[in-house]
């Protein structure tokens, strides 16, 4: 009987079709021997034991020991943290994407690695050009090596993930922009590691400025393009609605102060500085973010950042109908403390009421001689451009001014740098009257 049991069981083996075994993506890459260098790094960073997760779902673009050794990367310069940054790069989670399922021209993809400004996934470029298919500019040699928690498609470079620079260049509607940079030697600083947000005018927006780059000397472009840049990476939900400010870092302002930058996001979008729109947002990187503009972006005076306000609209007519304008376009630097409509709105009988002369002195009390920012507020009487009358700065609770009629105002907003001056914003009108 157990001869018969022993026979009946090698015939119904016979039957059965052939399963072959087949391991995990960290199973398979460590049996074969071109992967040697990227299983040690995947062991070095723990990535290994994701990757052998059974139940898991992966795409694996694998860069070989060859590829390694081509790309001049030494692994033993690179921290952990960024070892596994270049890694998660190669490796899509949740998807399985075999080489079929590639479509014809390029499909953009987010990769595993997050370090992208608010956590958003770094993209992939998969291009299928007939039987060829790449990975950003990488090909993939050998498609389709199927584990039971993924698929491996071996490529002939290592993955590294986009500065903005990169995104700019690969992007394709940013050439004049991208040497106009590398001409002042800006792209290597938005290529390097950092937390950058670049208004990018696309070429259509160079075009219709009618700059020629050859006019301008490496300094003034060198101007013209960082204030276009932000020291921080801001996604476009990241911007508040209404109006808000951002210091650039152009720092030609008086004092080699930063140059304010006028964000404004409604129902219709994100704008810059009044009507320049941001026509296509978070274009992300390992560096920051890009948002491209339809404009190049001009530094703005105190008057060209008050009437692009629509919380200023007041202010703005009232110093319209006074003709107060000029007096705040010159190129001595002032400092403007700007109330906004609320301000206006709730003592309107009161200026309804007042003479142009009157009004004159209500609004040169609100303007002191000097870029004087936040940081340089000091306590104490200070003369204004009404000669008749000072204001009071106090620093006991925040930044605040006690008027003539013994009023305090609270300074809601600080520092919006203009050329020729800097603003802040007051939630209540001064009174020179006691």
């Amino acid at each position: 009987m157990l001869f018969a049991f022993a026979f009946t069981s090698c015939d119904d083996d016979e039957d059965r079709p052939v399963v072959p075994v087949v391991g995990t993506i960290t199973d398979i890459a460590a049996g074969d021997d071109q992967f040697s260098t990227l299983v040690s790094a995947l062991e070095r960073t723990g990535l290994d034991a994701t990757l052998n997760i059974f139940t898991g779902r992966f795409t694996v673009f694998a860069p070989t020991n060859d590829a390694f050794a081509a790309s001049g990367i030494n692994l033993d310069n690179l921290s952990d943290d960024e070892l596994r940054n270049v890694l998660l790069y190669h490796v899509l989670s949740g998807s399985i994407v075999r080489s079929a399922d590639i479509a014809e021209g390029e499909t953009v993809v987010g990769s595993s690695n997050t370090t992208g400004p608010g956590g958003a996934a770094l993209p992939l470029f998969v291009e299928r050009s007939g039987g060829s298919i790449t990975v950003n500019d990488a090909n993939i040699t050998s498609a389709d090596i199927e584990g039971v928690n993924g698929v491996i498609h071996v490529i002939d470079a290592v993955l590294l993930p986009p500065s903005i620079v990169d995104r700019a260049v690969r992007d394709g509607r940013f050439t004049t922009l991208v040497m106009a940079l590398q001409r002042t030697g800006l792209d290597a600083t938005l290529a390097a590691a950092g937390d950058f947000t670049v208004f990018a005018p696309t070429d259509d927006a160079f075009a219709a400025a009618g700059i020629n780059l050859d006019d301008l000397s490496n300094e003034a472009l060198t101007e013209v393009l960082l204030y276009h840049v932000l020291g921080a990476a801001v996604p476009a939900g990241n911007i508040a609605d209404g109006q808000s400010y951002a210091a650039s870092l152009n720092t030609n302002g008086p004092n080699e102060s930063a140059l304010t930058i006028g964000l404004k996001k409604n129902s219709d979008g994100v704008f810059v500085n009044g009507e320049t729109q941001v026509v296509v947002a978070d274009v992300v990187a390992n560096n920051g973010v890009i948002h491209a503009v339809n404009q190049v972006l001009s530094p703005q005076s105190i008057v060209e950042f008050t009437v692009a306000n629509e919380n200023l609209s007041a202010l703005t007519n009232a110093l319209t109908d006074v003709n107060l304008v000029d007096a705040l376009s010159g190129t001595d630097p002032l400092t403007v403390f700007a109330p906004n409509n609320e301000a206006f709105d709730a003592i309107s009988d009161v200026v309804a009421g007042l003479t142009p002369e009157q009004l004159t002195q209500v609004l040169t009390y609100h303007v002191v001689s000097g870029n004087v920012r936040a940081e340089n507020i000091v306590a104490g009487s200070v003369p204004t451009l009404n000669s008749d009358a000072n204001i009071t700065l106090s620093l006991e609770n925040g930044a605040q001014i006690i008027d003539a009629a013994g009023n305090v105002v609270n300074i809601i907003a600080t520092d919006i740098q203009g050329t020729n001056g800097v603003i802040h914003l007051l939630e209540a009108v001064l009174i020179p009257f006691e």
